[in-house]
């Protein structure tokens, strides 16, 4: 996955559960199914997605995997749909109990 469109699409989900008290604590509970309901992408069974919360007291530093190894990861394409809102992956931002309410 390229750095700057992973990038993209973390800043989003960030932003979104700063912003919605709600989204927030679904991200909390069910990172991987909360993911992918907001970007309207299915990620592969053994993809592992964890959300870590930060306080006062903690910084957390994310090391990616030395390159080289098997990844699993959206193609640059796939990336770029869901970060722009568009394509087959377009992002979804209501939450599931919005979508429940509608008529």
């Amino acid at each position: 996955m390229k750095a700057n469109l992973r990038q993209q699409l973390e800043n989003l989900i960030i932003e979104k559960a700063m912003k919605e008290e709600t989204f927030r604590k679904q991200l909390i509970e069910d990172p991987k199914g909360t993911v992918e309901e907001f970007t309207n992408f299915k990620f592969p069974e053994e993809l592992k997605l964890t959300i870590l919360e930060e306080d006062a007291q903690t910084f957390y530093l994310v090391i990616p995997q030395p390159a080289g190894k098997d990844e699993l990861e959206l193609t640059e394409l796939d990336l770029a749909d869901v970060s722009a809102g568009g394509g087959k992956y377009t992002a979804d931002t209501s939450l599931p109990s919005e979508k429940k309410s509608k008529p």
